[in-house]
């Protein structure tokens, strides 16, 4: 079986497209009339059109005052052979105030032959005469990359980084049980940390992860990092500072925590406005659509990275080009207009060398997503997208913080962020029309100043982009890229899993009981929409909160899973299964295997910082989990490992106590107190370290590592 590419059970039909090439050469005796020309001197052009071309109208330079004039320009249109298309030639003469047609012509492209050039006049009235240079040619060379196995720089880091995960676990259990260590990178097994979503609150709780998986040794044993929603502004922030991995995830937490506790309200001065005014429209005039979610984006990376605002996510490659440090993997969804997220999705997903869709088995380079695709061939390329604006897209759900800033959304001066997520999250739709069903709400007392100071931002931006669905839509908080599997033929969605049969909705045992909804991943076996020329994509936690997908690839073959979940619980007595129940349900509806979560562990063991599930006996290619949850216990006692902070009273003991709002209250706000957002870091940093301390009776981390590598060496043992 490992011989056996994944690529042939691929339902993604690859077609080659055609390449017409057109030189347009000259025009002869260009007339207005005889009344025409008697007034003027005709200043001509030619306008080319072909309705079936993604890239369909393209036009000369005009040359004034000339009845001969000679362009001898080149244009290139990719074409379906399958269609039927047809050339449309308009000859213009341009004025001061609108332009006149002179006449039009037209020819059918099925009549040039493949490798055929072909010099072809067109009469335009009774005089005129423009002739063009026509050739077509196969486009062998494809953009897009049509397999579900991993591209060539992510298998060449794998076998690069086995050899530092191999020395990583040798160096964190060598003094435990030095007969399961690897002998051979063969040997060494697939670890993955995985973040969830949760706004600022999981980009703080995800830097105190970090920080402490670094600290103890267990980074160095990872293959991949994972994140969603909050998690990847954290990893993006790690990712691209100039100094990491030399410099530690501790000094660059220092300068995250001071970015992260200015005045929100400082993106608003009009030397940032004018940038962002400036970059939008450039991106608009150049043919790319813009929404809220490059508004947000920009907002995000001037909070976040306004040093590195310029680059971009392929530059993170000098990151890992070594496999120094375990590769990250971002995710967001694609989603149908007037489909809810819960019901339909596809899980796009994001690393230095790649942005994709597994399910389609189509990929393509970093610096190619949002150009212009057809048929697998880029047909005009931009300029790749700055970190910043994925960041803006990855975190979308949460451009409601920022539409309190702009004085966008009124809120209930009660509500807090998730509670107005939670809202419209079963709703959050991307529609077609430009009309918004929701109701606004009543401004509080608290924000009305703010409303005052800040929504003239709206006014400005929507006054120039004409486009009042920017901010107050549910299509306007969406991202919107050209759609790069456009003129695709595409038959049925495609398993994760290639060694698994096309799962069908209808077969009895796809039946799973559902999480929240009865309709949650009620139609993620549709297909996308080949023929829409622009697609959508938002914040993945819009259906659930934890980017398993990524992961259970089976390409990536993960052995070990560890993952950290800050969503938002009404308080820690509530059961802190919801997100990892919904991705088991999704990886049973993929076919993939995952370990069985009993959601009754929580009544038999109570609240914990972290809970084990581990496969069955017999199951194949299962990962063992290791999921931690948002919970403060012994934070209330330890301020680190082995430092207690209540030997000084039972007063401060009582106060730690009332400080346990990291889930009943979560800092979801974006300027809270610098106080919490320390507290929610070492959090964090104190759940894996305390496990991995005298602290506790068991090394956790350590012996699940530990059992994984008897598990695999056993495995290899038997094979």
């Amino acid at each position: 079986m490992s011989g056996l590419d994944p690529y042939q059970y691929i339902v993604v039909e690859q077609q080659y497209s055609h390449k017409l090439k057109v030189i347009v050469l000259q025009a002869e005796n260009v007339t207005k009339g005889a009344l025409g020309d008697l007034l003027d001197t005709p200043d001509p052009y030619v306008e080319l059109f072909i309705p079936t071309a993604p890239e369909s109208r393209k036009r000369t330079q005009h040359i004034d005052n000339n009845i001969n004039p000679e362009w001898n320009e080149n244009f290139e249109f990719i074409l379906d052979p399958n269609q039927d298309n047809v050339l449309e030639l308009t000859l213009m003469d341009a004025n001061y105030v609108m332009d006149e047609t002179l006449g039009s012509a037209s020819y059918n492209i099925s009549k040039l032959r493949v490798g055929q050039t072909e010099l072809v006049s067109f009469l335009i009235g009774k005089a005129t005469n423009v002739y063009l240079e026509l050739s077509v040619e196969v486009c062998s060379a494809m953009d897009l990359r049509f397999s579900l196995a991993l591209c060539d720089k992510e298998k060449l880091y794998r076998q690069r980084r086995r050899d530092r995960v191999m020395l990583g676990i040798k160096k964190l259990l060598n003094m435990e049980k030095p007969c399961f260590l690897p002998s051979s990178p063969r040997e060494v097994p697939v670890v993955a940390v995985v973040g969830s979503g949760g706004g600022f609150r999981a980009m703080v709780g995800f830097s105190g992860v970090m920080k402490a998986l670094y600290e103890s040794g267990v980074l160095d044993c990872a293959t991949y990092v994972a994140g969603l929603s909050g998690s990847t502004w954290y990893m993006s922030t790690l990712y691209s500072h100039p100094e990491f991995p030399q410099k530690g995830p501790e000094q660059i937490n220092q300068e995250l925590m001071k970015s992260v506790s200015s005045n929100p309200l400082r993106l608003l001065l009009p030397q940032h406005i004018t940038n962002y005014v400036q970059a939008l429209w450039s991106k608009k005039a150049g043919g790319q659509p813009v929404t809220f979610t490059d508004i947000f984006g920009m907002l995000i990376g001037e909070t976040l990275i306004p040093a590195r605002m310029d680059i971009k996510l392929s530059e993170l490659q000098e990151k890992i080009n070594e496999a120094q440090s375990p590769l990250p993997l971002f995710t967001c969804l694609h989603v149908k207009p007037d489909v809810s997220e819960l019901m339909f999705a596809d899980w796009v997903e994001f690393s230095p060398y790649e942005i994709g869709m597994a399910k389609y088995g189509t990929f393509m380079p970093p610096d190619l997503f949002g150009s212009k695709f057809f048929m697998g061939t880029v047909v005009k390329k931009y300029e790749e997208n700055p970190l910043h604006f994925l960041m803006g897209v990855w975190g979308s759900a949460f451009s409601i913080l920022f539409n309190r800033v702009l004085g966008v959304k009124d809120v209930s001066s009660g509500s807090t962020m998730e509670e107005e997520l939670e809202q419209i999250k079963p709703e959050h739709i991307v529609g077609v029309d430009s009309q918004d069903d929701e109701e606004p709400r009543k401004a509080g007392v608290e924000d009305d100043h703010q409303h005052a100071e800040a929504s003239w931002i709206q006014r400005m931006v929507t006054s120039l982009f004409s486009d009042s669905t920017l901010f107050n839509t549910r299509e306007g908080r969406a991202g919107k890229v050209h759609n790069f599997m456009l003129g695709l033929n595409l038959n049925a969605s495609i398993p994760f899993s290639p060694f698994t049969e096309i799962p069908s909705p209808n077969s009895p045992d796809e039946e799973v009981d559902a999480v929240t909804d009865p309709d949650e991943f009620d139609r993620i076996y549709e297909p996308l929409d080949v023929k829409s020329k622009k697609i959508h994509i938002v914040d993945s936690g819009l259906t659930f909160n934890l980017p398993y997908p990524l992961i259970l690839r089976p390409q990536r073959g993960v052995d070990l899973i560890i993952s950290f979940d800050f969503s938002a619980r009404p308080s820690d007595s509530s059961p802190p299964f919801k997100e990892l129940l919904l991705a088991e349900k999704w990886a049973r509806m993929n076919k993939l295997p995952f370990p069985k979560i009993d959601p009754k562990v929580f009544d038999r063991e109570g609240m914990k910082e972290c809970y084990i599930f581990k496969p069955k006996k017999g199951d194949k290619n299962c990962p063992t989990v290791i999921h931690f949850v948002l919970v403060n216990i012994d934070f209330r006692k330890f301020k680190a490992p082995g430092r207690h902070v209540c030997s000084i009273g039972a007063l401060k003991c009582k106060r730690m106590r009332s400080r346990n709002t990291f889930t009943q209250r979560p800092p979801l706000e974006f300027h809270v107190r610098l106080k919490k957002r320390k507290n929610l870091l070492t959090l964090t940093s104190l759940m894996i370290l305390k496990l991995h301390t005298p602290l506790s009776t068991s090394s956790i981390p350590t012996r699940l590592i530990l059992s994984c590598m008897t598990s695999w060496s056993l495995t290899l043992s038997t094979t």
